[in-house]
């Protein structure tokens, strides 16, 4: 059942993003599957090409993280990459490298999500 808001706000937020979409910006998502016969695992990936907007960039000096690591803060807009909530066995590709999905703003439980913030590190 769609919620009042859902008529401009969902347009809203892909106008947002689309405002600052970077298009050389990939959202990768991961799905695993078990085949019960075999008993194997399999992992397959579908890209989001331009799929949002980079709010921020930082290396290990600015975060404080050792270890090398690089951030990445991304807007989504949940259309552009199937209407799915982004999980953290995901990844943004940009710039030639790949970041590792880490969380995922806002954790709410709602029937219609419109954008959210996915914050990444290089993997």
């Amino acid at each position: 059942m769609a919620a009042p808001q859902d008529e401009w706000a969902r347009p809203l937020a892909k106008t947002l993003v689309d405002s600052f979409r970077v298009p050389s910006l990939s959202y990768i998502r991961v799905a695993t599957s078990y085949n019960t016969t075999t008993g194997l695992t399999s992992e397959s990936e579908t890209t989001y090409t331009g799929a949002g907007a980079i709010i921020k960039t930082a290396n290990n000096e600015e975060t404080g993280e050792l270890g090398g690591n690089e951030l990445i803060e991304v807007w989504i807009d949940l259309q552009g990459i199937g209407d799915t909530w982004p999980t953290t066995n995901d990844y943004i590709s940009y710039d030639s490298k790949k970041w590792r999905v880490q969380s995922i703003d806002p954790q709410y439980s709602g029937d219609v999500k419109y954008a959210c913030k996915v914050k990444a590190y290089a993997a």
